[in-house]
C-alpha cells in the first residue's frame, strides 16, 4: 500500500504523436520519490508508472482510429467482444519507443512512448502484429455481383483500344495515389470503379495477409520493395465515393486487373501501397 500512495501516474491523455502513417503511439508519464526507495528502485517504479499512463493513453488513440469513414476502432469494439479481445492483445503487445528518467526536485520522473502497429510496412512493424490484421477478420469484401469480374475487363477493353498494350504487361505491385484527395489512413479500405465495382479491399486477401501499407508520397512508395517489388504499376484516384472508397477511372480500374492477371495476382498478396498526404 506504501508503493500505491508513493507512486503517482500523471494523465496526460491525447499526448499522441505519429511517427509514421503505419505507427500509432501515446506518451505516459510517472513518478516516484527518491527517498522512499533505495537505489534505482524509484527509477524503475517511475518508469513502469509511465508505462501504465502510456498503455492507458495509448488505447484512447486505438479506439479512435477510423474503420471506416463513419465508424472506429471503438465502434467495432463495443458490437463485438472478439474484435475487443484481439484489440486488448495487440495493445499488450505494445513495444517501447523513447523513454528518458530524470531526477527532478528528489523525485524520479519518468516519460515512456509506446507503440502498437496500425498496418504492416517496412522498420519498426514489419515484422509485428497490426491493427489492420486485428480488425480484418470483421471487414467483408464485395460480393461478387459487386466486384470487378473478367468478363466486365474483358468488355471493356474491347472498347478501349488503348489499353491494348496493357494486356500483356506485367508488374510486381501496385501504388495507389491518393495525395490529391482529403484522405487519411483508416482500416477498411477500398478500390472501385466508377461504377461502384470492387477490385481491392481487405476481403480480397487470405486472412492474416499483410494488405494495407501506407506511404507519404511517390518516392516513399516506390522504396518499399519489399511489398512492391521492383516494377509497381502507379495509379491515381479519380475521387472518393460515398464511404472514401478510392474510385479509379474506368481505364485505370482495366489496367489494374489485365496487369495483375498477367502479373501472378499481386492484388491477392496484398502487394499495394496506398499514398495518402497525411493522417
Amino acid at each position: 500500500m506504501k508503493i500505491i500512495m508513493t507512486l503517482a501516474i500523471v494523465l496526460v491523455a491525447g499526448v499522441v504523436r505519429a511517427d509514421e502513417l503505419s505507427l500509432l503511439s501515446a506518451q505516459g508519464f510517472g513518478f516516484a520519490e527518491a527517498s522512499k526507495f533505495p537505489g534505482p528502485r524509484a527509477q524503475f517504479m517511475a518508469k513502469r508508472a509511465a508505462k501504465v499512463d502510456a498503455q492507458r493513453n495509448l488505447l484512447e488513440t486505438i479506439n479512435g482510429v477510423r474503420v471506416t469513414s463513419g465508424t472506429t476502432v471503438k465502434d467495432m469494439t463495443l458490437e463485438s467482444d472478439i474484435i475487443g479481445s484481439r484489440v486488448k492483445g495487440l495493445l499488450q503487445g505494445a513495444f517501447e519507443t523513447h523513454s528518458t528518467v530524470t531526477q527532478e526536485d528528489g523525485n524520479w520522473v519518468a516519460e515512456v512512448t509506446m507503440a502498437v502497429c496500425m498496418s504492416s510496412a517496412e522498420g519498426q512493424c514489419s515484422d509485428k502484429p497490426t491493427l489492420a490484421s486485428v480488425m480484418q477478420p470483421a471487414l467483408k469484401g464485395a460480393a461478387a455481383p459487386l466486384r470487378f469480374s473478367p468478363e466486365a475487363a474483358a468488355t471493356e477493353a474491347q472498347t478501349q483500344t488503348s489499353n491494348a498494350e496493357t494486356a500483356n504487361t506485367q508488374s510486381t505491385g501496385l501504388i495507389i495515389d491518393a495525395s490529391g484527395l482529403a484522405f487519411s489512413p483508416m482500416l477498411d479500405v477500398r478500390i472501385q470503379t466508377q461504377e461502384g465495382k470492387e477490385l481491392y479491399g481487405p476481403g480480397h486477401v487470405s486472412q492474416g495477409t499483410n494488405w494495407l501499407h501506407w506511404a507519404r508520397d511517390t518516392e516513399g512508395a516506390k522504396a518499399m520493395k519489399a511489398v512492391i517489388g521492383e516494377s509497381p504499376i502507379l495509379i491515381g484516384v479519380a475521387s472518393l465515393g460515398e464511404q472514401s472508397q478510392l474510385v479509379v477511372s474506368d481505364v485505370d480500374a482495366i489496367r489494374i486487373f489485365s496487369t495483375n492477371l498477367n502479373s501472378g495476382d499481386f492484388l491477392s498478396q496484398g502487394r499495394v501501397v496506398f499514398i495518402v498526404a497525411g493522417n
